[in-house]
């Protein structure tokens, strides 16, 4: 049945086994690893950083701050740090903490 159907005439519901609700390793890898590279793109600044492209599309430097007040800078740099310290605690669930936690079985 096409996905978008389901929406309208869902399937039946079923009880899920507990190997099907199981967290994988190369998920939480790339998971890890997405946040701390993305968080860290946010907390160096270089996703404000005003740029040849920006004075060859007319923005001047005073225009570029008015339009990135340092309040939204301070806002975006919080969430990369987030981000970052999501990426640390994800990476090391499984080995350094909740060392119960099993995962699907790598085929």
């Amino acid at each position: 049945m096409s996905n978008i159907l389901s929406v309208f005439n869902p399937p039946q519901q079923r009880d899920l086994d507990e190997s099907e609700t199981l967290d994988c390793l190369p998920c939480q890898v790339m998971n890890s690893m997405l946040a701390l590279g993305f968080g860290s793109y946010l907390v160096s600044g270089r996703a404000f950083k005003y740029s040849t492209k920006d004075t060859k599309a007319g923005i001047s430097l005073k225009q570029f701050e008015k339009s990135n007040p340092l309040w939204w800078k301070s806002s975006v740099k919080g969430f990369g740090a987030g981000l970052i310290v999501y990426g640390i605690v994800r990476g090391t669930e499984g080995w350094v903490w909740n060392k119960e936690k099993k995962y699907q079985p790598l085929s």
